[in-house]
């Protein structure tokens, strides 16, 4: 057997011992106090009850402003595209069948009750606006670039209470089932153990409403692995795995370099940024280059 087939060999058994260890560390959370975030639904796993599904972290009011948030975005990413000329018969039908949905949706979007309860500070005029313009692009059969981002900056300040509301709805879902757990489930011998992942949306992870949330409740990072761990995507087996990894690496670091985010970094990040120092790298214009393209 050749040396390199040997050392493939070694290595995918560590690899292997890495996975029954990883398996062995989520499993011990699972059976002490876990909740997972994913899409509408809190997943709740703690000794010897099995897996608790609480739904409804996606209430009414929040569906409703997060499907208003969006509509502009819609517009926007129909358009921004096709701006300066004629638009093609494919985009202007597609146009035609967006308004024709949100006309549709338009009983389902009013928000007058909203501003007569006080949870918006005044009926959205974003449908209204948005309707008008879409309006003119069919008529028109075109747009300008100014004429869309125009549209786009006047809707801005009508989003914003829309926003809050959602987050606003959101937040009170979610408290609800945490505080029954905490109150009603938990010892406090096994609140202080709780773990909490995370699923969302790659973009959303800075400043994520249930990573604020839980790092507030908890107490921990948001940006961390003590208690709070943030998976970018749907997939619960893989959300899983990193949960595992995280809180294996952890301990694994602590007991090896006696630091435990050493190993939430690349294993070569060290080296490598000391040899970056010394490395003459050829210089180029192309960054200019580069530069000069994204300027608007």
């Amino acid at each position: 057997m050749e040396d390199s087939d040997k050392l493939a060999q070694l290595d995918q058994h560590f690899v292997d011992i890495y996975e029954v260890a990883r398996a062995k560390v989520l499993e011990r959370q699972k059976h002490e106090a876990l909740i997972v975030i994913q899409d509408d639904d809190l997943l709740f796993y703690r000794t010897g009850n099995a897996l608790e599904r609480f739904s409804g972290l996606m209430p009414p009011l929040y569906n409703k402003m997060k499907t208003l948030g969006h509509i502009p975005l819609g517009v926007f990413c129909l358009l921004h595209d096709h701006t300066g000329n004629a638009l093609p018969k494919v985009v202007l039908d597609e146009v035609k069948d967006y308004r024709r949905r949100i006309a549709d949706a338009d009983a389902a979007l009013d928000t007058d009750e909203e501003a007569k309860t006080g949870i918006l500070p005044a009926p959205s005029p974003i449908v209204a606006k948005v309707m008008a313009f879409l309006d003119r692009v069919i008529t028109d059969g075109a747009i300008s670039h100014d004429t869309l981002h125009s549209l786009t900056r006047s809707v801005a300040p009508g989003l914003e209470p829309v926003l809050a509301a959602a987050a606003h709805a959101q937040l009170e879902a979610c408290n609800a089932i945490v505080t029954h757990i905490r109150d009603d489930l938990l010892s406090d011998a096994q609140w202080t153990c709780l773990h909490v992942l995370v699923l969302g949306p790659y973009m959303a992870k800075q400043g994520e409403i249930f990573l604020q949330y839980f790092a507030e409740l908890l107490q921990t990072p948001a940006e961390g692995d003590k208690r709070l761990v943030y998976f970018a995507g749907d997939d619960l087996p893989q959300a899983m795995d990193r949960l595992g990894t995280t809180m294996l690496d952890a301990i694994a670091s602590q007991a090896i370099f006696g630091e435990r985010q050493r190993l939430h970094r690349d294993v070569l990040a060290d080296a490598t940024t000391q040899y970056m120092k010394q490395l003459r790298l050829p210089l180029s214009d192309l960054s200019d280059d580069l530069d000069a393209v994204s300027r608007p």
